[in-house]
């Protein structure tokens, strides 16, 4: 007996039934979580004080989110993010968030900025996930790199900041 047959017949039936259950089905469900794991060390005591600090920030609009970009001085290569030589920026952590349903996107956001200001960051370069193809004010999670900008950076993406005089002074330095 050839058995190719039969499981080409399995595979189109089950492509079948899976395409007239409607887009519904096909879509993923992401569980709840709210993950914060810095880079360096290994240190899971410094990573839940950051997410316990995150829950008492009340304003963190200072944090720049910025969506599947990378800012200038920050280069992704060989699946690894780096920051290229003559800047300072400091690559801090990684947050992975969701309540387990669909949000919008500005409350996910807006969760991601309090991580930042926890630990020690000013931006945030985020991926959303699961985002219902009718509404693309909303997904189900956040993946975000946490980040503290070189001040030169920062000022050319927030330049009314150093016209108020809201850039802080220089970060430590750290190459990667």
């Amino acid at each position: 007996m050839n058995v190719r047959p039969v499981c080409l017949s399995l595979v189109w039936t089950a492509l079948a039934v899976l395409g007239c259950s409607g887009p519904s089905y096909l879509q993923g469900h992401a569980l709840e979580q709210n993950e914060y794991r810095g880079y360096g060390e290994y240190l899971p005591e410094r990573d839940r004080e950051v997410l316990a600090q995150a829950a008492a920030v009340k304003d963190a609009a200072a944090v720049i989110f910025l969506q599947e970009t990378l800012p200038e001085g920050i280069e992704m290569t060989s699946h690894m993010l780096q920051v290229r030589p003559g800047y300072s920026h400091q690559l801090l952590g990684k947050l992975a968030f969701s309540r387990g349903r669909v949000d919008s996107k500005q409350d996910l956001i807006e969760h991601v900025r309090k991580v930042a200001l926890a630990a020690g960051g000013d931006a945030a370069v985020g991926l959303f996930l699961l985002t219902p193809a009718q509404d693309y004010t909303q997904a189900q999670a956040v993946e975000a790199v946490i980040l503290k900008l070189d001040p030169r950076v920062r000022v050319k993406l927030r330049p009314d900041e150093a016209k108020a005089g809201g850039v802080s002074g220089a970060p430590g330095v750290e190459q990667l």
